[in-house]
């Protein structure tokens, strides 16, 4: 996806419509059972599910064409450690003596 990553401290399009997915495919859902109930003719459950893969697939596609104006990019962990360092920090003081190897 470009380099793109998702930083939930960011307030761009693409960021903020990264937690709509679940709320669509509930109200989806209730439509559908609603339709089916009220007993609509030729619109049951078991001939309307194929419209919830439809929603995903809308909503995944307005996700990745939504614009990044103002994107800011997550902060980036600290390095790890290396077997044997010591943090900045807690240096040890240099010492004075020379070693001849």
């Amino acid at each position: 996806m470009d380099g793109y990553q998702y930083n939930r401290a960011c307030h761009c399009t693409r960021c903020r419509s990264r937690g709509i997915m679940w709320p669509v495919i509930l109200i989806t859902l209730g439509i559908l059972f609603l339709l089916d109930n009220l007993g609509v003719h030729g619109l049951g459950f078991d001939r309307t599910w194929p419209v919830i893969l439809l929603v995903i697939g809308g909503v995944k596609l307005l996700q990745s064409n939504a614009p990044t104006d103002d994107h800011v990019p997550p902060a980036l962990p600290p390095a790890p450690l290396g077997a044997g360092s010591v943090p900045p920090g807690q240096m040890p003081p240099p010492s004075s003596e020379v070693r001849n190897v």
